[in-house]
């Protein structure tokens, strides 16, 4: 589980980004090319691409498509440069920054309110990390909290809370009461339902009167009253739900980089100012319900989206509340409840039954049924016993263990996937990022098209006309559901693959993901079950003891699935094996696709494949050639040891597919995917395993050999767990590790299957599938919104309360169509029975023999 803590823990603060369209070349199955790989991987791309990759000055992000404020600077997307140019704006001469040697330093958190989006975040921890006396300071946007390192002696807290404050958001030092943003706006919402409805009331007559054809001089005395009245009731109503959004609106203005909050207050206040001018002249109808019902729909609006990035967060929320918070500590005295932040590794624990693991740790003694749901999604118990690691969070359903902790808090699996989880929410898709330009193209196009039609129909008819038509207009193009369309969706997305135990790097990985063609798989560790079975030994010659004991120390130092199995065989076989004896670990060199070597003895211990013995010029003798001979046609895979010119010994393994590999192979070529193994196994291993995959195998596949098929495809998912496929996990469009596989496998995969079920990749695919059809559908349901509601709106065909109604109304849609993601059908995890898997094998389509003993 080592490899987890290091896979996840690489994936930084800025993640890793990758271009958005395949480029040229051949197909994998067909041909072969190189790409060169430095920093990020190109997937693929062609070199120029790669050149023309810039860094936001802001996040740090690559982006392919940079965007430059009037200085010159690259930012990824609109957000990210309008955050830095309020920066500018507001720190012309950031402070000297201070280290811990020049001042005592110390930590606190603040907990935020009145934050909106990612940009917030950014925005706050950007002018924190200025003021002076600050070293450092982190923003979390989803746990509303920053952590900001500071040096006493320059800064006061209290500074930095009105550092925040001055920005327009809430902060509160630790020990004082938070500000409960959703309670509050909760009760702002049923407030203000209360005043709309009293608005409505008196609007509600003023209508009657106009319907009943009771329009007279001489009702109009009465007309005025609730003109009046309904004016008093929209106050409270304007302040309530209305100076939020007009602080916000106007902040936005007056930086000359108008936004939705400047759209939203310019139409519902200016729907007041209007009615107001129209009440003092005693001409013209009144618009008080439609400035007051504007501001409760928008906020009806936020509600719901809270409501749904909640939903998103969900996973990442029930993730933490379910980490026990103490831990039974095991002294000589007897047990001690400690808190969780005072575990430390080595520390011995007991975990009672019913009771949730508190860290991460290796099982010292006990067995019985354990619960891990939590992280992997499945809801069988699996059996967990001396020696078996365990995480953080997994329930303990019937045994009593004592346990040695390896990893405690934010370093536990857990705590590194709930990070993992944030950081893939931070992430930005292409599509997300088309969608904010769009967004932010609306707003100067809607008042462009405000101040135009006013000036019109001013022109054609009189200003009382040009008024209503230039407030329709502003009131029907707030760009509302094209802000939200996507990063909702993506969000749901994300949430609902990890409530199945799958883990993806970032929202853009949906995006990829369903535009894929091709599936490369590793065979060994990946279809093949785990651990192997040590079959049989051969020595040639010589002390077989000593031979076994070279073997098994220099395997001992390696990852690798293969050589794991065979210390393990060893080990049963030769029970007082030590395979630590004498091994020089500093001399140890894992060879990528060929195999390992170490010192021992003063001599160079060659442990690997046949090419690996050819290289290294290790004699094959004619009796070992037979042996050979005899276990490849059994189907076994040979193992090879050499040193002193010649080959030592063999050691043949017992290799069987998994009982998920071939139903989810012959699924997704079913699906219309184009599907192929590779393995560096001979040419005779390969054969052996076409047949039984029913799949083209590339056989004797070096490292360099799988980057050369992977990055001459299209549209490609490699789906590796070794140190060799590494390279082609991060060139590939998607790459996608096995919660087994190695630190390098999962570093460099986009997707990693916690839950260890094959059968998540075609379910990953219809997710894929359904999330950027439904961001389709919003983006095409928001585009034609706007599009046929402005030009309602400026032909005067629109009234300003239809327009206000249809505006929050396509927000709403949006959001209930991103919500119907959480109940799409998709295929299920769970393994079928198995004479339709058998049929489905028996049905699969012949597969030519492609086999290949260099670069295929």
């Amino acid at each position: 589980m080592a490899g987890w803590k290091a896979a996840l823990a690489s994936l930084g603060a800025a993640g890793r980004s990758r271009p958005g369209d395949a480029g040229g070349g051949t197909n994998g199955f067909e041909g072969a090319g190189r790409l060169g790989l430095g920093g990020a991987s190109a997937s693929g791309r062609d070199d120029a691409m790669v050149k023309d990759a810039s860094t936001c000055a802001l996040c740090g992000l690559t982006t392919y498509h940079p965007l430059f404020d009037e200085a010159g600077q690259v930012y990824c997307c609109p957000a990210c440069r309008e955050v830095g140019g309020l920066l500018a704006e507001r720190e012309q001469q950031p402070a000297t920054a201070i280290t811990p040697e020049q001042s005592e330093t110390t930590s606190t958190t603040l907990h935020l309110g009145g934050l909106w989006c990612p940009s917030c975040a950014w925005l706050i921890g950007e002018s924190l990390s200025r003021a002076d006396g600050v070293v450092e300071a982190d923003v979390n946007f989803l746990q509303r909290q920053a952590q900001v390192r500071y040096a006493p002696d320059r800064i006061d807290p209290r500074r930095l809370v009105r550092q925040v404050r001055r920005l327009g958001y809430r902060a509160w030092l630790p020990g004082e009461q938070p500000y409960d943003e959703e309670e509050a706006h909760w009760n702002r919402l049923l407030a203000g339902g209360v005043l709309v409805m009293n608005v409505m009331m008196f609007s509600f007559a003023l209508y009657i009167r106009q319907w009943a054809g009771r329009a007279s001089p001489d009702t109009e005395w009465l007309a005025h009253i609730f003109q009046i009245f309904s004016l008093a009731a929209a106050i409270p109503v304007m302040i309530l739900l209305g100076l939020p959004i007009l602080r916000a609106g106007a902040a936005s203005l007056l930086r000359g980089r108008p936004n939705l909050h400047t759209l939203i207050a310019l139409g519902s206040f200016s729907a007041f100012t209007l009615s107001l001018r129209n009440l003092l002249m005693g001409s013209g109808h009144v618009y008080f319900d439609t400035a007051a019902v504007l501001l409760f729909l928008v906020a009806v609006g936020r509600w719901l989206e809270m409501q749904a990035q909640k939903h998103s967060t969900a996973v990442v929320e029930r993730l933490y509340e379910r980490l026990p918070g103490e831990a039974a500590l095991i002294t000589p005295e007897g047990e001690q409840r400690l808190p969780i932040e005072q575990v430390r590794p080595g520390m011995r624990l007991r975990v009672r039954p019913g009771e949730r693991f508190p860290v991460d740790g290796v099982i010292a003694t006990g067995s019985g049924y354990v619960d891990e749901s939590l992280l992997t999604g499945e809801p069988e118990a699996v059996v967990r016993g001396e020696g078996d690691r365990i995480l953080a969070g997994t329930i303990n359903l019937d045994g009593s263990f004592q346990i040695l902790a390896t990893a405690v808090a934010e370093q536990t699996v857990a705590g590194q996937i709930g990070r993992m989880l944030h950081q893939a929410l931070w992430q930005r898709s292409s599509i997300e990022r088309l969608a904010d330009r769009l967004a932010a193209f609306m707003t100067p196009l809607a008042t462009l098209l405000a101040l135009t039609a006013f000036l019109y129909w001013t022109w054609q008819v009189d200003i009382d006309q040009g008024l209503t038509i230039a407030l329709s207009v502003l009131l029907i193009a707030c760009p509302c559901a094209l802000g939200i369309a996507t990063p909702l969706t993506l969000w749901l997305g994300l949430g609902r693959a990890a409530e199945q135990g799958i883990l993806l790097r970032s929202t853009g990985v949906l995006e990829r993901l369903a535009t894929i063609s091709t599936f490369f798989f590793d065979k060994t560790g990946t279809l093949t079950r785990r651990p192997l079975q040590l079959h049989n030994v051969y020595v040639s010659g010589g002390d077989a003891g000593t031979v076994v004991a070279s073997i098994a120390a220099v395997e001992s130092l390696s990852e690798h699935p293969l050589a794991q199995a065979i210390v393990q065989g060893l080990q049963e076989r030769y029970p007082g094996l030590s395979p630590s004896n004498g091994v020089e670990s500093s001399s140890f060199r894992a060879l990528p696709g060929l195999g390992v070597v170490a010192g021992l003895a003063g001599r160079d211990i060659w442990v690997g494949s046949r090419r690996l013995m050819e290289q290294q010029n290790l004699a094959f003798t004619a009796d070992m050639e037979r042996t050979l001979a005899a276990w490849q046609a059994q189907g076994l895979t040979v193992v090879y040891a050499g040193w002193d010119g010649r080959v030592q010994g063999m050691l043949a393994l017992a290799e069987q597919a998994r009982a998920d590999a071939a139903p989810t192979l012959a699924l997704l070529r079913e699906q219309g995917y184009r599907v192929a193994v590779l393995t560096g196994d001979d040419r005779a291993a390969g054969r052996r395993w076409q047949e039984r995959l029913q799949v083209p195998v590339f056989a004797e596949q070096s490292p360099e050999d799988k980057l050369a098929r992977i990055s001459s495809a299209k549209d490609v998912v490699m789906v590796g767990d070794g140190i060799n496929d590494g390279p082609a996990l991060a060139a590939a469009d998607v790459g996608v590790a096995l919660v087994h596989g190695t630190d390098v496998a999962q570093a460099a995969a986009d997707v990693v299957l916690l839950n260890d079920n094959l059968r998540s990749l075609p379910w990953l695919l219809s997710l894929a599938r359904v999330a950027t059809r439904k961001v389709r559908e919003n983006l095409a349901w928001a585009f034609a919104y706007n599009l046929v509601g402005l030009s309602l709106a400026v032909a005067g065909r629109l009234h300003p309360d239809i327009a206000a109604l249809l505006m929050v109304a396509s927000s709403l849609i949006v959001t209930g169509n991103a919500l119907r993601l959480k109940k799409a059908a998709l295929p299920s995890l769970r393994p079928q029975d198995q004479n339709s898997d058998d049929a489905r094998n028996q049905a699969a389509a012949p597969v030519s023999p492609v086999l290949s003993s260099e670069h295929g």
